[in-house]
């Protein structure tokens, strides 16, 4: 966790940081080049509700779904719910491949010890697992990369393509 936006140290320092644990994969073994499209769950929720997605479920055909929960802390219950109402639609069962951030598990507010964050976010792995299964059982699927509200983070090309290989359990991004 980092620190507040208004607190001069966010400018020069990390805050805190924790290893990553080994990534998660699911679905068949094979490799997904594709554009990628997605972003905050909570965010795309409102997006979807708003009536802001027009566009026909086939424009994400052969794509990389890339979700991410926020700081806010939706439980697995919640992200399932959102994760379902993207299936419903179409949307889960359109890409090719679905990458999860690694969620955040605590804020300045709530701050569970080590043992509660991992639960929550294997709860979180499991419930988009079984989720993404029963939408897509042909997605490759690979949840824990640090990417999205989590430390440390990566950043992922919003719209490039991005390759992901379950074979050798690895994802190549194209920033060009």
């Amino acid at each position: 966790m980092g620190w507040p936006w208004d607190d001069p140290r966010a400018l020069t320092q990390y805050g805190d940081r924790e290893p990553t644990q080994p990534w998660t994969w699911s679905g068949p073994a094979r490799t997904v080049t594709g554009p990628t499209w997605g972003g905050c769950v909570e965010v795309l929720q409102w997006i979807l509700t708003a009536g802001r997605f027009s566009h026909d479920a086939s424009v994400l055909a052969g794509g990389v779904l890339i979700l991410e929960t926020s700081e806010e802390l939706p439980s697995a219950t919640e992200v399932g719910w959102i994760l379902r109402a993207m299936g419903e639609r179409g949307l889960l069962s359109a890409v090719d491949a679905v990458l999860v951030a690694r969620p955040p598990a605590s804020n300045f507010d709530d701050r569970p010890d080590e043992r509660e964050r991992e639960r929550r976010r294997a709860q979180q792995c499991e419930t988009v697992l079984e989720v993404i299964s029963r939408y897509n059982p042909d997605a490759v699927v690979c949840v824990g990369i640090p990417f999205g509200h989590t430390r440390p983070q990566w950043i992922l090309p919003h719209g490039g393509h991005i390759t992901v290989d379950s074979s050798a359990r690895r994802v190549t991004a194209d920033y060009s």
